[in-house]
């Protein structure tokens, strides 16, 4: 079989979850396109309905992956050099990779976790410093909750990307699919108002936000002072959005989200980059440092293709 037509069985809508899966591990060996130069989708500027009870928010257009970053394009990273590159880290993150000798994802390359870290599947085992390295590297940034949430459910304030009501087969999760990750864009049910794929399940994806935890009736405090970033580089907690290949239905939805240390680097934890002509802290245009330390960003680009493997732990999560 020729790519195209693997390709047009991931997008079917009739084949079963299996054949879908076994298309795009065929499709990774002869080389998935999907997988090369960014594939980023525009969201357009204005407010959304944000959280529940919702709120207006307002953004400005920004671009984000319809992807998660994948094992393939996080292994160019790696051989480019991109970990010894202090350009591309946070001072708090480069502390943390300094003080680590960190030089590679978690278990990368170990055989029992091959299954994780096919070429076309979200790569995982990288903890919020490196998924930030690697966006400064392709000229990118991660998104902040806000835009995260924005490009998951649209304007409408939809409880999945895909509407209200439950669909199935729109996202892996616990009890659908194998109990690791699978290739990008196998649940072309689970697309979102603007055609952003696999917010939902597989993996978990940082966002910029320190986590705020949860009130017991689901509201959000502010932020507390759990750990001093200059003694324990990692220990703050950092956002994540849209459940995981290991969590159950109520995590999966626009409004998902859990709180791991920075330093985190599970098999169910990975990433998304996003692009704007501005940053989100006012003033600041992309490319210059920001408040967090990341310093100018440049396009990193290799031809590389070589795969990788690795993984991370299960960790629970919760809802707000």
């Amino acid at each position: 079989m020729s790519p195209a037509e693997f390709l047009s069985i991931i997008e079917s809508g009739e084949a079963a979850l299996d054949e879908r899966i076994d298309a795009a591990h065929a499709l990774a060996r002869f080389g998935d396109p999907r997988i090369g130069a960014p594939d980023r989708v525009p969201i357009p500027a204005g407010p959304f309905a944000s959280g529940d009870p919702p709120r207006a928010v307002r953004l400005a257009e920004y671009q984000m992956d319809r992807f998660p970053v994948t094992v393939a394009a996080f292994a160019r990273f790696i051989d480019e050099g991109g970990y010894a590159e202090r350009r591309f880290w946070s001072e708090e993150g480069w502390t943390w990779r300094s003080d680590g000798s960190i030089v590679k994802p978690r278990f990368w390359g170990e055989p029992q976790w091959e299954a994780y870290l096919v070429a076309n599947h979200p790569v995982v085992g990288v903890s919020f410093f490196e998924a930030e390295a690697y966006a400064a590297s392709v000229g990118a940034r991660l998104p902040t909750e806000a835009e995260w949430e924005k490009a998951a459910r649209g304007t409408d304030g939809r409880k999945y990307p895909w509407g209200n009501e439950w669909r199935d087969d729109a996202c892996g999760m616990r009890g659908v699919g194998p109990r690791t990750t699978v290739p990008i864009g196998l649940f072309a049910r689970g697309a979102s108002p603007y055609g952003v794929r696999d917010m939902v399940g597989c993996v978990w994806q940082w966002c910029v936000d320190p986590f705020r935890g949860w009130h017991r009736e689901g509201g959000d405090h502010a932020a507390g002072d759990d750990a001093d970033p200059a003694v324990e580089p990692g220990a703050t907690r950092r956002t994540t959005c849209g459940g995981a290949w290991n969590t159950l239905q109520w995590s999966v939805t626009c409004l998902g989200r859990n709180g791991y240390p920075g330093s985190a680097r599970f098999s169910n934890l990975g990433f998304r980059c996003v692009t704007t002509l501005r940053s989100p802290w006012r003033g600041t245009t992309l490319g210059t440092p920001t408040p967090s330390g990341v310093p100018p960003l440049r396009v990193f680009r290799s031809g590389s293709q070589r795969l990788r493997r690795g993984t991370g732990d299960d960790s629970g999560a919760r809802r707000r």
